[in-house]
């Protein structure tokens, strides 16, 4: 399996948590490095909120990239059970592949309860230590995308953020202004907040990434890369 050039120019490798408000770009920021992926070796995506349309988003950009379709598959999975089957067969599935993504991987909670304390009890016990194990045993990163819910203190938050937080390796948060096809992508660490790229959403939906790289502060500007 071969490194993606733009997942090493983000310094981004192992379990990757992808978050922010509704329309921040969290899908299409995927799709930028499925597509890289794809050049060289496998992804798999899996879909859990039954929306079709990021598929046409994920073609274009393959075509535009010079990445190959048949290297990824795309699962649109119809029910929890149905995706906690998926994962748990991960071990097994995923010879060849080098990328997996889940989005939203919040499906997984089970939020009918009355108990808002019970919420994701299957992820946090089964899922989150799982894929925490596929990556630290192997070269397969994994990508999940959370959804935001308003919290008490007014303030906009991945469902179960803590819990998550415990098991990745990298915590990046995406923002994008009101009527803006920009989106500013954040690491999170215990240090704050840090700008690791920008995302364009340009002419006919093709996505451009400019990694911030951090050779040197005085030369980031000549140093950006593009995809």
């Amino acid at each position: 399996m071969h490194n993606s050039p733009l997942l090493d120019a983000l310094g981004l490798k192992g379990l990757i948590h992808i978050w922010g408000d509704a329309g921040s770009g969290k899908t299409l920021f995927a799709i930028s490095l499925a597509c890289d992926i794809s050049k060289y070796s496998h992804v798999e995506w899996i879909n859990t909120d039954a929306k079709k349309s990021f598929v046409t988003h994920l073609k274009k950009n393959i075509v535009e990239s010079g990445g190959r379709m048949e290297n990824v598959a795309v699962t649109l999975t119809e029910s929890r059970s149905e995706l906690l089957t998926l994962i748990d067969d991960f071990p097994r599935t995923l010879e060849g592949t080098s990328l997996v993504i889940i989005d939203p991987i919040t499906r997984v909670l089970d939020m009918a309860r009355e108990d808002p304390i019970l919420w994701g009890r299957e992820m946090v016990e089964e899922v989150l230590p799982t894929l925490a194990g596929i990556v630290s045993k192997s070269s397969v990163d994994i990508i999940i995308i959370s959804e935001s819910r308003m919290m008490l203190d007014s303030s906009n938050r991945a469902v179960h953020h803590n819990s998550i937080a415990r098991w990745i390796d990298h915590d990046l948060y995406l923002t994008r202004s009101m009527n803006s096809t920009q989106s500013q992508i954040f690491r999170i660490s215990d240090d704050g907040l840090k700008e690791i790229a920008v995302m364009n959403l340009v002419s006919e939906g093709i996505l451009e990434i400019i990694p911030r790289l951090s050779i040197s502060e005085q030369l980031r500007e000549e140093n950006e890369v593009v995809w």
